[in-house]
């Protein structure tokens, strides 16, 4: 049962689009975070390609920004670290310096 190019999708065409389960393709209907609505035959739920295209670049956004945002953070904890420091081994530490 495979929808057309520009069709609506079934939970389990939509699961396999997103790369993820379709457990997880109901929690986001369920949730609000991906439209549907009834099938022709009144009893399950569809969903557009068109929604489905637009949540996944909402998400591919969301994880760019948030990847940034670790960046960022990375750089300004590496930029607070005072400088690295050489050891050197006080006389009599028992290490070899030969």
């Amino acid at each position: 049962m495979s929808a057309d190019r520009g069709g609506d999708l079934s939970i389990e065409e939509a699961a396999v689009e997103l790369g993820m389960s379709p457990t997880a393709v109901i929690q986001l209907l369920e949730n609000g975070q991906l439209p549907s609505h009834l099938g022709p035959d009144g009893r399950r739920r569809r969903i557009a390609r068109a929604d489905l295209q637009t949540h996944r670049e909402q998400r591919f956004a969301l994880r760019q920004q948030l990847v940034q945002e670790q960046r960022a953070r990375r750089w300004s904890e590496a930029s607070d670290l005072p400088p690295e420091r050489v050891y050197e081994p006080a006389p009599g530490d028992g290490v070899d310096t030969r």
